[in-house]
């Protein structure tokens, strides 16, 4: 009595054996690659790119696919926005459950201008944060009332630098949660 068990643990322990040498075959190979391939960019693949790399993060970061807005030949690139970004907005009868998350970028008529308005960041960011906290969770996730929500915040920045100055307000960042 006393060989069965001992041969039905041999068996376990035998059946167990494939297993582990089964598992441990895909590690050794993940690891290999992960290490090989890290060794291998670092040598090639990052000596090769790193040229580039600097080049653009020298003239701005731009990538060189357009988007500006002329070919001015300055010392570098022209600031045609002035950018409020990351403004926290609890809107009206939300009891600070909700908020809006907003970026406005404001291209004045005049791009000299850029400068005056950065002046009057404060300024503008209080009357933005005014404007959107007067409006109901509602009013500010209805898209179709985007573009009116737009005009209204256009006016209330030019009731500060005066009427006619600002060309057109964007808002490249929205997100009400």
């Amino acid at each position: 009595m006393s060989e069965e068990p001992q041969a039905n643990e041999e068996a376990q322990d035998d059946e167990l054996e494939p297993k582990k040498a089964g598992m441990l075959m895909p590690i050794i190979f993940a690891v290999v690659a992960a290490v090989g391939g890290g060794a291998l960019g670092m040598m090639f693949l990052g000596p090769a790119v790193a040229p580039a790399l600097a080049a653009r993060a020298e003239n701005g970061g731009g990538g060189g696919h357009g988007g500006g807005h002329g070919g001015g030949h300055g010392s570098g690139p022209v600031e045609t926005f002035h950018n409020l970004e990351n403004l926290v907005v609890n809107p009206a009868e939300s009891q600070g459950n909700r908020f809006l998350l907003v970026s406005v970028a404001i291209e004045p008529h005049d791009v000299a201008m850029v400068e005056t308005l950065a002046s009057m960041d404060v300024t503008f960011r209080h009357m933005l944060l005014t404007t959107l906290g007067a409006k109901t969770v509602e009013e500010l996730a209805d898209i179709s009332r985007r573009p009116a929500l737009v005009a209204e915040l256009q006016d209330s920045l030019e009731h500060i630098v005066g009427k006619g100055t600002l060309h057109r307000i964007y808002l490249p960042q929205y997100v009400i949660q």
